[in-house]
């Protein structure tokens, strides 16, 4: 957590339910403001399944400036030393010209440079990254074949990168061909930097636009997508950089994004292999091959805070300083198609409402850590881990027609949600948080009734979000800094004004209901305690 003092409230008590609880203007202190928060979407467009100029609309109309897609090894080289780039060419030439900055994700061995593996199928309808299946979130188990090829790590990665037989760059020096990795990278980024070759051969390339962000694979820490060891995943990083910066030196290099509950330990031994580069002039000069780490988070609000406090710590502890970004981050829903509405215990579920106040609370978190940009998984539900599942992670259910579960494209109250943080905490900085207990200030992560976060927005407007953890309602005075403030529905984006009562705002807030997923402090899921995702936030903004 963040060093600072703890101001302990105005007054303290301990009333009946529902807790008041009186709030101080000064409380915990807030971390150095980051330079700036955006926020972005998963598969706004895809180059298997590209977007319309709705969809794109649907995007902006939230406040989305990211998209972050895969860009399929095994879809791009088709055979040894062939590639076909007409269908990425069309889904990012749209996207940027659309104006949102891409992230793209190098994945995907093909069968032919995976040893054991056979040629695969890509997923279809903007597919998907993530399945919560039975008590842990899992990977979809389909399509098999795809999975054996393109979790295996490519033949020639240890290789030298350059065909002089060395790692080491210098101007002009060509990718060694050996190495299959190097050569898809290096293809790829000077293919779709700004002023690279797709500016040049795509018709309607947006002048001057391009990709910079670069993420390698995702989740290299689930088996589903990277069946190599850390120390594999350490030289396919290593290769990524310097291929990548050989082709674009202003290229940015991200992390693979980390789930973490399969192998908590795999950033410290990724990190370790790293330490031991046997040339680390070349390691240092790269800044250890990565500029920006991100975190995967799902289903469980508090858990957003906790894996990027531990990255933190873990990157502290090689003494790296690195920018965090959460590049996935949802709620699937259970209560609207084609969720399984029979289910309201849905595993790592919930209803639409609660999606909306967890699209709020996963951002408060993530903004307090130091967060540059936040995505949302996802814009539309698309085909979720497969046809075959019920799967409704969208702001948005699907259109009609769509490759899976066709609907009628409306919205769920998280796109409300959504649209109010991209809206209000864009470079927004941390001013304090605070958590009460029964009148007390408690950090223990088991305890507190009411979460409590202050962000400065640019302009000086402050923004107050709080929330019970609890299943408990609680009652709430906040000492106020303006004349008036504007109350945001979270659910609707609906917008109330209100004026405090000699200096101070009375609020109720209602309990938290999500139980069902488990809790650091609630492991078995009971209806008490610590709620997976607060009860509906109060947004309050005042000023300037």
């Amino acid at each position: 957590m963040a060093s600072g003092s703890v101001v302990r409230p105005l007054v303290a008590q301990s009333p009946p339910s529902p807790f008041r609880v009186y709030l101080p203007l000064v409380a915990r202190q807030g971390p150095e403001a980051p330079p700036g928060v955006d926020f972005g979407l998963v598969f706004v467009t895809s180059a298997e399944w590209p977007a319309d100029v709705a969809r794109f609309e649907r995007a902006r109309q939230v406040g989305a400036r990211w998209d972050r897609w895969p860009l399929y090894w095994s879809g791009v080289e088709t055979s040894p030393g062939v590639y076909r780039w007409a269908h990425v060419d069309q889904a990012l030439r749209d996207a940027l010209a659309q104006g949102f900055e891409v992230s793209l994700i190098l994945m995907g061995t093909p069968g032919f440079y995976a040893a054991g593996g056979i040629p695969g199928q890509l997923p279809i309808g903007g597919s998907v990254l993530r399945q919560s299946n039975g008590g842990t979130p899992r990977r979809a188990p389909t399509p098999p074949s795809l999975a054996i090829a393109a979790a295996n790590p490519p033949a020639g990665l240890y290789a030298p990168i350059f065909t002089d037989g060395t790692d080491r760059p210098g101007p002009g020096k060509p990718i060694n061909p050996n190495n299959r990795w190097a050569a898809f990278v290096y293809q790829a980024v000077a293919r779709y930097r700004p002023g690279g070759l797709a500016s040049q051969q795509v018709a309607g390339w947006p002048s001057g636009r391009g990709v910079r962000a670069w993420e390698i694979w995702n989740e290299p820490d689930l088996t589903f997508f990277w069946s190599g060891t850390a120390t594999d995943y350490a030289r396919l990083l290593k290769v990524a950089a310097i291929a990548a910066r050989q082709a674009d030196p202003q290229a940015r290099i991200l992390f693979g994004g980390l789930a973490i509950f399969e192998k908590p330990n795999w950033l410290r031994e990724v990190l370790t292999a790293l330490q031991n580069d046997p040339a680390p002039d070349l390691r240092d000069a790269f800044s250890w091959y990565f500029d920006v780490l991100p975190i995967h988070s799902y289903s469980y609000a508090w858990q957003t805070f906790r894996y990027l406090n531990q990255a933190k710590g873990t990157l502290q502890s090689f003494g790296l300083v690195k920018e965090l970004w959460v590049n996935e981050s949802g709620l699937p829903v259970w209560d609207d198609y084609p969720g399984p509405t029979w289910d309201p215990d849905s595993g790592y579920r919930g209803t639409k409402e609660e999606q909306a106040a967890y699209v709020v609370q996963s951002a408060a978190y993530a903004i307090w850590l130091g967060a540059r940009v936040i995505f949302h998984f996802m814009l539309h539900d698309d085909c979720g881990n497969g046809p075959e599942h019920h799967d409704a992670f969208g702001l948005y259910r699907n259109t009609s027609p769509a490759p899976c579960h066709p609907s009628d494209a409306g919205a769920r109250p998280a796109a409300a949600a959504y649209r109010l943080v991209a809206a209000h905490l864009p470079g927004a900085a941390p001013l304090w948080r605070w958590r009460s207990t029964q009148g007390q200030t408690d950090w223990g992560a088991c305890t507190g009734q009411v979460e409590w976060f202050a962000f400065r927005r640019p302009d000086g407007a402050r923004v107050l979000l709080a929330w019970t953890r609890l299943n408990v309602p609680a009652t709430i005075t906040v000492t106020a800094v303006a004349s008036q403030g504007i109350v945001y529905d979270v659910r609707t984006g609906a917008a109330t004004t209100v004026r405090p009562t000699n200096g101070v705002y009375t609020f109720s807030l209602p309990p938290a209901t999500n139980y069902n997923t488990p809790t650091l402090c609630n492991p078995t899921r009971q209806k008490q305690g610590e709620a997976a995702v607060g009860g509906i936030p109060l947004f309050l903004v005042e000023g300037p």
